[in-house]
């Protein structure tokens, strides 16, 4: 299993429906730790790194894009899978997807 890089305890599986994903950082947080977060009165900032939360999908993208021009592998496949799948404001674009995937 995958642990949270928070708590360090393992997140139960699914992980997609057990944790959310934090774009600034490229971490999985599990969901007890977002709770914990939120109840601490942080919950506009990230759990793990503390930066803000992006609130709208251009955000997200900029954050996502400028980690995947550093060559961060967490950050290309998050961008390759949004192209696959058509999310955060990007037209689905198998083609492109599957080049970041091969970089």
């Amino acid at each position: 299993s995958y642990p949270c890089l928070r708590c360090c305890l393992p997140i139960a599986l699914p992980i997609t429906e057990q944790s959310a994903f934090q774009s600034c950082c490229m971490k999985e947080i599990c969901h007890g730790c977002l709770l914990a977060s939120a109840k601490r009165g942080m919950g506009e900032s990230c759990p793990f790194c503390r930066a803000p939360t992006p609130d709208s999908d251009t955000a997200i993208l900029a954050l996502v894009q400028k980690r995947a021009d550093a060559k961060d592998p967490l950050a290309i496949e998050f961008l390759a899978q949004s192209y696959y799948d058509g999310k955060h404001g990007l037209k689905q674009e198998t083609s492109r997807a599957i080049e970041l995937w091969t970089e």
